[in-house]
């Protein structure tokens, strides 16, 4: 007979932490001023407004699209000067690029030379440049 009791007392709490949750969701669904956001019609949203956001958007996506494209011009123009160097060679230009430019920008260069074995190279000398790089300044210590 506890057992009974005690599965009841469970499916109560259940169903009280279910109708609180209920209640939360319905509130959440409503703005901060009471109203359900799906209720906020369009002509709230003045005009002038949206037209200014969608100007700004549209300045911001152009200039980053030409980075992009200048970053990519870029990366080709590195690829064919050092495409035709040795392996050893083209590692080291890849590590002082690394340290210039980025280590992503050094490996976007590495990968489009096609090279797992130079991407391997360019890995472990980044790895043994870099950690001694972040000793002496002081970012890792040594082990």
């Amino acid at each position: 007979m506890t057992e009974t009791n005690h599965e009841m007392s469970i499916k109560s709490e259940i169903e009280l932490l279910e109708k609180q949750l209920q209640e939360k969701k319905q509130a959440l669904e409503k703005g901060p001023a009471g109203k359900k956001e799906a209720e906020i019609s369009k002509e709230n949203v003045n005009e002038a407004e949206l037209s200014n956001v969608q100007t700004a958007t549209q300045a911001q996506t152009k200039p980053a699209l030409t980075s992009d494209e200048d970053k990519t011009a870029e990366i080709s123009t590195d690829i064919s000067k050092i495409k035709d160097l040795d392996v050893s060679r083209q590692v080291k230009i890849l590590t002082t690029l690394a340290f210039e430019k980025g280590i992503q920008y050094s490996i976007k260069v590495a990968r489009g030379l096609n090279s797992p074995y130079l991407l391997d190279e360019l890995h472990d000398k980044l790895v043994g440049e870099l950690h001694d790089e972040l000793v002496k300044k002081g970012k890792l210590k040594e082990i």
